[in-house]
């Protein structure tokens, strides 16, 4: 697969996603991992993980609306 097809598909996934399950997702991932490894801050430390990476699938989904969805102009 050539190189813009891959990125095509990539933005696709990226308009496509659904961020509050994501980010639901990332939160109890977080969540579960600090509270088995017994760190004391666990709320805190899983809400700025899930903080930052919010900021990045936002900034993702944002950079994927420039692109047309191929699938979309048919």
């Amino acid at each position: 697969m050539e190189v813009q097809g891959i990125l095509r598909s990539l933005m696709t996934f990226f308009n496509r996603m659904n961020i509050l399950v994501w980010l639901l997702g990332i939160f109890i991932g977080h969540a579960a991992l600090y509270l088995i490894l017994g760190t004391a801050t666990w709320l805190a430390t899983s809400l700025l993980a899930t903080a930052f990476y919010g900021i990045i699938l936002l900034v993702g989904k944002l950079i994927a609306s420039r692109y047309p969805d191929k699938e979309e102009s048919r």
